[in-house]
């Protein structure tokens, strides 16, 4: 079969829009596979680029590499590992949704608030108080907003830093402590 029937790295990138060497990447992390070679250059067939722009549609729901190879090799909907792999990414997108919903609503309070400084007003001091005394009993930040690893500090750019890396809920998806009592209007 002539490599002149299908396109080669430069023609796919140019297909996808994605660039050559991202497309090598694909290669190398095995989520994409070149049809052939002639000469050394690679050629790909005619379903390569439906199958990047799965691969595409996979990262835009959420899904790392690692992730979406597994997709691939489970193949069908029937297979028991394709069932879970989406069901955990789908708990995983609602903690993430869960936790952006519980931000934005941190962030609303704190342009809303009353008070000339967040460090005055009671629900923010009352949200830290919560997240002071999870750390000192123990209890795990995974969950917590700002996606620091648990081992650092966080660093104190603002008061308003401080104030994010206090929300914490139990709902049985990793976050953890009690409601913040910040969604209320200030007294």
């Amino acid at each position: 079969m002539s490599s002149r029937a299908f396109p080669g790295i430069g023609e796919l990138s140019r297909q996808t829009g994605l660039a050559t060497s991202a497309l090598r990447y694909y290669e190398r992390v095995g989520v994409l596979a070149p049809d052939g070679r002639v000469s050394g250059r690679r050629y790909y067939g005619p379903a390569s680029a439906e199958r990047i722009a799965l691969i595409r549609l996979c990262q835009d729901a959420g899904f790392t590499l690692a992730e979406v190879r597994a997709f691939l090799a489970a193949g069908s909907r029937r297979d028991p590992s394709w069932k879970r792999l989406m069901k955990a990414k789908l708990e995983e997108l609602e903690t993430s949704i869960a936790r952006a919903t519980d931000a934005k609503a941190l962030i609303e309070h704190g342009l809303a608030c009353r008070h000339r400084e967040l460090s005055q007003c009671p629900n923010f001091r009352a949200a830290l108080a919560t997240r002071l005394s999870a750390a000192t009993a123990g209890v795990s930040t995974a969950g917590r907003l700002v996606g620091m690893p648990v081992a650092s500090k966080p660093r104190r750019t603002s008061r308003f830093t401080d104030a994010r890396q206090v929300i914490l809920r139990n709902d049985g998806r990793g976050r953890e402590g009690p409601v913040p009592e910040y969604i209320r209007r200030c007294r």
